[in-house]
């Protein structure tokens, strides 16, 4: 009875009424909280619609007919200006802005913009017409005409192949070209080249290789076939890799110049290897994983310019 008792006696104990009036000092705090952030919500929304009003007039200060309103006491007041002799100025001409590039298409839908890129290229490159990329006319070429044509990658070849005998050496850049539309080109390409020219062909980075390459191959043979009625002097050059291509693109040009190697040589063309050079890193390369850089156009101009005066000697 002692023991229970004494438990009792040290259990905590709270009056009702303290219990009461704890809860409601709960409450109280809560509501002056949610108070607080409701005037402050208020207040921000307050601001926002101040700080976003539009200023009385703005909109009509330097608008319409020269009219602008200004503040007299508590009001507006329209007030016209006059021009005071001043002329409004007048519309400057439209400034047009052309040059003579188009976009490179690799798919079969991007056919037109290869064509009108590459007419363009063969009426600035043909030789028909007596003109060369690095000047001169037809009458003051001398001796046996070499010429260089391919899709973009030859770009700035011209440097090297041109600098011994600028009159008599012109670079060909046909941008998107394929191995068929070389072939629809020849004549006109070597309209003007005279007799038995030295032609050297880097073309085939944009061809796709499908069924193991046969269509590929026809067009190369068909491209052979037209250079010989042309020519005796006919040099192909290996197509380069491209770094941004994949392992089965790769593969798949490999072969293809494997064939063109082995065809080359059965149908007695010249063969300009260049896998070995341009595979090292690709260091010759330009950003895109494409074309060429400088030092890699300098590289491959070098190699076309010996593998031509082997054929010339």
């Amino acid at each position: 009875m002692y023991v229970v008792l004494e438990q009792q006696f040290h259990a905590a104990f709270t009056c009702e009424r303290c219990r009461w009036v704890f809860l409601l000092e709960s409450e109280v705090q809560n509501l002056r909280g949610e108070l607080a952030a409701l005037r402050a919500a208020a207040n921000m929304g307050e601001n926002r619609r101040l700080t976003e009003q539009p200023l009385a007039g703005a909109g009509v200060v330097g608008g319409g007919e020269g009219t602008e309103e200004v503040n007299e006491g508590d009001k507006f007041v329209t007030v016209k200006r006059g021009s005071r002799g001043h002329k409004g100025r007048g519309a400057g001409s439209k400034l047009v802005q052309t040059n003579r590039f188009a976009a490179l298409g690799e798919d079969a839908g991007e056919g037109s913009s290869e064509l009108a890129c590459m007419e363009q290229a063969d009426s600035q490159s043909t030789l028909g017409a007596g003109t060369s990329n690095t000047g001169g006319g037809s009458s003051a070429r001398k001796g046996r005409q070499v010429i260089v044509v391919g899709d973009s990658i030859i770009r700035k070849v011209d440097r090297v192949i041109c600098r011994k005998d600028p009159t008599c050496r012109t670079v060909c850049c046909l941008p998107g070209a394929r191995v068929r539309h070389v072939v629809e080109r020849v004549d006109k390409l070597l309209g003007g080249a005279g007799e038995d020219p030295a032609v050297l062909v880097h073309i085939g980075t944009n061809d796709k290789v499908r069924g193991g390459g046969e269509v590929l191959k026809n067009d190369f043979k068909k491209l052979g076939a037209k250079l010989r009625a042309r020519t005796s002097k006919v040099i192909f050059s290996e197509i380069l890799p491209v770094p941004r291509a994949t392992l089965r693109r790769q593969r798949e040009l490999r072969e293809i110049n494997a064939w063109l190697r082995d065809w080359c040589r059965e149908e007695g063309f010249g063969f300009l290897q260049n896998w070995a050079v341009f595979s090292i890193g690709y260091r010759l390369f330009a950003r895109d994983g494409l074309h060429l850089n400088d030092d890699g156009a300098a590289a491959l101009g070098e190699k076309m310019a010996s593998g031509l005066e082997e054929i010339l000697n």
